[in-house]
């Protein structure tokens, strides 16, 4: 994969401070609208998404537990996602703890 732009950077990082929000709409918008023209953002709202389609299901479980969980798991959430922006900015790689829902390009 190319260096990506500071352009396609910085839409990236909109992407995912904005999903913090929104949830799993802005990744599945830019994964749907990408996916076949560019590589950086299609692996990226990939991974995004993938995140947000594991994070769910806990939330959904943490309204049956103590007010607390929810919380913590929503700090936990927004940590992770802030380090992702972070890390982007720095041309760092960066990880997502996800169940891979949405493979990757398998490499040859």
């Amino acid at each position: 994969m190319n260096k990506p732009s500071k352009k396609e950077i910085f839409s990236v990082q909109i992407m995912l401070g904005i999903s913090l929000f929104l949830g799993v709409i802005p990744p599945l918008i830019l994964y749907l609208v990408t996916r076949k023209r560019n590589l950086y953002y299609w692996e990226s709202s990939r991974k995004a998404l993938n995140f947000h389609l594991t994070i769910f299901p806990l939330f959904i479980i943490s309204s049956l537990l103590p007010p607390w969980v929810k919380y913590a798991l929503l700090a936990m959430e927004t940590l992770i996602i802030m380090n992702a922006i972070i890390r982007i900015a720095f041309q760092k790689p960066y990880y997502y703890p996800a169940v891979p829902y949405i493979k990757g390009i398998e490499k040859i």
